[in-house]
């Protein structure tokens, strides 16, 4: 069963910083790796330190989604 993403209202914000094109891509890698097992470390996606930002990172080419 897939899981249903939802995002902060602080994530509209940094979107409307991306290009389009940007925005297209991190929207599409974020439903693609976290709809399904979004807990599994992955090549593009893994859990970081105890930190205040996010406890995981995921790789989009030169992006990074926290």
């Amino acid at each position: 069963m897939p899981y249903r993403v939802e995002f902060a209202e602080s994530v509209k914000t940094h979107l409307e910083i991306l290009t389009a094109g940007q925005r297209a891509t991190v929207l599409a890698a974020v439903e693609t790796q976290l709809a399904n097992e979004p807990l599994i470390e992955t090549r593009n996606r893994k859990p970081l330190r105890p930190n205040p930002v996010a406890p995981w990172e995921l790789r989009v080419s030169e992006m990074r989604v926290f």
